[in-house]
């Protein structure tokens, strides 16, 4: 009976640590038009843990998904999605990665996602961004300062 007792206990634990190596699952939406306005991503910002893995998924096929050069932490290897693909990414370098829709970034269609803590904030330069983008990415960094 211990010895069963002691097998149920040690499972319990191996299966509770491959959940935390495994890492959560965020799916972010491109679409034409969502709670937020015309050619969005949804959610725009997510807040993650490395090792954390995020499905960005083309609802509406006339949309792809890239980083944004000099927008991911220094040792993070950028990301790109063809038009009309769906791209999963698992992110493990901490930082705040931007990223957009190419054909439409200059309506605004951008994200971020914090993986961990935001160390490369300061880093994130919006002014390069035109229009709606750079002003949604200013909105989004302000988020992420006040920890809402």
């Amino acid at each position: 009976m211990r010895i069963l007792g002691l097998m149920i206990v040690f499972a319990a634990a191996w299966i509770s640590s491959m959940c935390t190596l495994l890492g959560a699952e965020i799916t972010v939406r491109e679409l034409n038009r969502g709670r937020n306005g015309f050619f969005v991503f949804d959610p725009e910002l997510v807040r993650i843990k490395p090792g954390d893995t995020v499905h960005f998924v083309a609802v509406d096929r006339g949309h792809e998904v890239h980083s944004l050069p000099g927008m991911i932490p220094a040792n993070a290897e950028p990301f790109n999605a063809n038009l009309g693909d769906d791209l999963d990414v698992t992110f493990v370098e901490p930082g705040i990665y931007v990223f957009a829709c190419r054909p439409h970034t200059p309506m605004g269609m951008v994200g971020m996602i914090v993986v961990g803590e935001p160390g490369n904030i300061d880093k994130i330069n919006p002014s390069s961004l035109s229009g709606k983008a750079k002003v949604r990415i200013e909105a989004l960094l302000t988020q992420v300062r006040s920890g809402s």
